[in-house]
């Protein structure tokens, strides 16, 4: 009796180790998603000048969905409550005219003044 303990143990734990290999031979997959997307192939991640253009897009798209006035502009608080933390915690930088409000194109310029900065402590 006392021997037939360990063998079933072990018996127990070889069936169990079968089942977890074979679990992680297969790939992990969301129940959830449509096997079509599933098996779809993933996009080429973007890069350089294509990826700046995505994001500024996506911005710009973030932007104009919060100007609920349609006034071109946010203020601090509308850009916060929209998500668009950028804007938001550097409103002063970039609301040089200190009007209160920005429009994209004054975010795109801070943006491109950081970018350039960026790049020339890089090169030092």
């Amino acid at each position: 009796m006392t021997t037939a303990i360990p063998r079933l143990a072990a018996c127990f734990t070889l069936a169990l180790s079968a089942v977890s290999l074979r679990a992680l031979a297969q790939p992990l997959t969301d129940p959830w998603v449509p096997p079509e997307v599933r098996s779809a192939a993933s996009a080429p991640e973007t890069r350089g000048a294509a990826l700046q253009a995505q994001v500024e897009r996506k911005l710009r798209e973030s932007f104009e969905a919060a100007d609920a006035e349609h006034r071109g502009t946010l203020t601090r608080e509308q850009a916060r409550a929209a998500g668009l933390g950028f804007v938001a915690n550097h409103f002063e930088g970039i609301d040089t005219r200190r009007a209160g409000r920005v429009s994209f194109e004054d975010v795109r310029r801070y943006w491109a003044a950081r970018s350039a900065a960026a790049k020339s402590d890089h090169a030092q």
